[in-house]
């Protein structure tokens, strides 16, 4: 039996079986997660949702698309976001660590790039912040693939590197 519903017939199932392994580390290690996407617009919270009987670790996530969200909701300066169009390493980093210091979670996962339009179209920059440890950083160029694609490209890095942190 499928034990992710929503995004199923989307997800590679690498994908799905990484999510799930994931959200059960977490669980059995008594972490909370918190997400703050940009270009995937609430996709990976929905993915950390959809696993039944661990989606409890998942804490809050911020769907920050436009400046003065990544600035109202996570506490971004607008020079940082306004700098680069948010798609930068920096802007990723201050991502992960403002949804870290703005939730109840252990481990904070950080997207923003140009899904499918803008400078470089399959730019995506991830962060992973946890307390007590350097955040991470991921710069990946998916390449013009379109929306959907990208975020679903998206997904894997994410619950990849949020495995790592763990």
């Amino acid at each position: 039996m499928n034990d992710t519903e929503t995004l199923s017939p989307l997800l590679p199932n690498e994908t799905e079986e990484a999510a799930r392994i994931m959200l059960a580390k977490a669980s059995e290690r008594g972490l909370k997660l918190a997400t703050a996407e940009s270009c995937t617009g609430g996709m990976l919270a929905s993915l950390l949702t959809d696993v039944q009987g661990v989606a409890h670790t998942f804490d809050r996530g911020f769907v920050t698309y436009s400046f003065e969200a990544k600035n109202e909701m996570l506490g971004i300066p607008m020079e940082v976001v306004e700098r680069e169009d948010a798609v930068t390493r920096e802007v990723a980093v201050a991502m992960a660590e403002g949804a870290l210091e703005r939730s109840r979670a252990n481990v904070a996962l950080a997207i923003t790039g140009f899904a499918d339009a803008g400078k470089e179209p399959g730019l995506v920059h991830f962060a992973c912040a946890r307390p007590g440890r350097r955040t991470a950083h991921r710069e990946e160029h998916f390449g013009p693939g379109g929306r959907g694609a990208t975020r679903i490209k998206c997904m894997h890095v994410a619950i990849e590197m949020m495995t790592e942190m763990l």
